[in-house]
């Protein structure tokens, strides 16, 4: 009995190893209207840079981001700076902008993302303010009200090219 009891959790633990290798999967988040991707401006580093769309490089690491679940939520970490999607200030009003930030350890709503509708093409949710990632007309990314038939509110995710 005691193998038993041993090669299910050995079972168990591989197969929570597969699960979190494929949450840590490196991704590019395409912006559908645009075909551009989702980035940090000017491949910066900095606290406070602006989210925007560009076009896609496949040597960009600040198009490269890591999705992960965190309490029923997910939380988008650049690739190029180690830090994640956040809403500016705390902000709840549509057109507030979206930047990278140090990810916090507790008070992050502004920092925590969650899936709207279904599909491929989806929208992405602050778990803040209940407004979706959109994006204006000089390729910054903010939140907005979801809007049902608004193409620039919505994104896919595709896995990132291996280097």
């Amino acid at each position: 009995m005691s193998r038993l009891v041993l090669a299910v959790v050995a079972g168990f633990a591989v197969a929570s190893a597969a699960a979190a290798a494929d949450e840590e999967k490196t991704v590019r988040l395409v912006h559908v209207a645009t075909g551009k991707v989702l980035a940090i401006a000017d491949e910066s580093s900095d606290l406070g840079s602006r989210a925007v769309v560009v076009k896609e490089n496949p040597k960009s690491d600040a198009q490269q981001w890591t999705i992960a679940k965190d309490a029923g939520f997910l939380k988008l970490t650049n690739l190029n700076s180690g830090k994640v999607l956040d809403v500016y200030e705390n902000m709840k009003e549509e057109g507030a902008p979206i930047i990278q930030w140090e990810d916090k350890p507790c008070d992050n709503d502004n920092q925590r993302w969650a899936w709207e509708g279904e599909g491929k093409e989806r929208r992405l949710r602050s778990k803040l303010s209940n407004l979706v990632l959109d994006v204006d007309d000089e390729g910054k990314v903010v939140q907005k009200k979801a809007d049902p038939k608004s193409k620039s509110q919505l994104w896919r995710v595709v896995e990132a090219p291996k280097k």
